[in-house]
């Protein structure tokens, strides 16, 4: 069962980074963090490659998952079980369609992406996750984690313009939708986390320890799908919600390279993998701390 951080409250009531941890253990030492009436996370886009590793990923930590997708048909890919897994319609350009499906959910990992000739980066990637935040807030839900891309705030380093010529714009929506979803959730008691994967591969997961995090937007590199789920999915059950607040880049950390050519490899934000998820999320640095980025010359 997913269990709810006290981290949201504590900052509402003014306690401090320090002080937060402390009661975040105490609060579920004495196994008060599990939240009444709430018993599944919430993917959606769950039909789509990456959607389809967040329920994998969240079934094999023992969550409860509700797949949603627009038709409401879902099957989990051959040799995988269905156990564990409500399914559901959600049309994420219609916010009533979004807060119906999203009722009891204790987070949400959103993995939703346009569909080339049926909805627009415009519908989906920026007004569906619009629509997201508003029933997360109205529904008082605890966490959403949201699966962007690198290269959101750098539209013109060469992966950026890209994927926008291509994409119909797609980087620039997601850019905008995600500072609509950011002033929506700020200063409530539901936060939300931001993961920004690289290129995406079908390949086996090879799991944390393989993985960097970073911040800035400087850095990027291929990841399987496989464990851009396994964070996402880390970021919607931490216990501490270490994520909360953040936005970062997620690669391996074999064959990572710059996002500009003259942008360096090496980052003061970066984040070496471990074998604890978690405890990577709690080393990165809440987005209003990260500051000393480069811009888009290289002098």
């Amino acid at each position: 069962m997913v269990r709810r951080s006290a981290t949201s409250g504590a900052r509402a009531h003014g306690v401090q980074p320090v002080a937060r941890r402390t009661l975040v253990a105490a609060v579920a030492a004495a196994g008060l963090l599990v939240a009444p009436g709430r018993t599944f996370v919430a993917v959606l886009g769950a039909g789509g490659r990456t959607g389809l590793e967040c329920v994998e990923a969240l079934r094999k930590k023992g969550e409860k998952v509700k797949a949603l997708t627009r038709s409401g048909k879902w099957k989990p890919p051959a040799g995988r079980s269905e156990k564990g897994v409500e399914t559901g319609v959600a049309d994420v350009t219609s916010y009533s369609s979004v807060k119906k499906a999203l009722a009891g959910a204790t987070a949400v990992i959103w993995a939703a992406a346009f569909s080339r000739g049926k909805t627009t980066p415009a519908e989906v990637d920026n007004a569906g996750l619009v629509n997201t935040a508003r029933a997360v807030k109205e529904l008082g839900i605890e966490r959403l984690v949201v699966v962007s891309s690198a290269a959101t705030t750098r539209p013109y380093a060469p992966v950026g313009a890209l994927l926008n010529l291509i994409g119909n714009g797609v980087l620039l929506e997601k850019e905008k939708g995600e500072k609509a979803m950011q002033g929506i959730l700020d200063g409530t008691d539901s936060t939300w986390t931001i993961l920004k994967p690289g290129g995406l591969k079908s390949d086996a997961g090879g799991g944390s320890m393989l993985l960097e995090f970073n911040q800035g937007d400087t850095i990027v590199g291929s990841i399987p799908r496989a464990d851009v789920a396994l964070v996402a999915a880390t970021a919607a059950t931490d216990p501490e919600n270490r994520g909360a607040g953040k936005t970062f880049e997620l690669y391996q950390a074999k064959g990572k390279s710059g996002l500009l050519p003259w942008y360096p490899t090496k980052s003061r934000y970066a984040v070496k993998g471990t074998s604890d998820v978690g405890a990577m999320l709690g080393r990165l640095l809440v987005d209003s701390e990260v500051t000393e980025v480069p811009g888009i010359l290289p002098f």
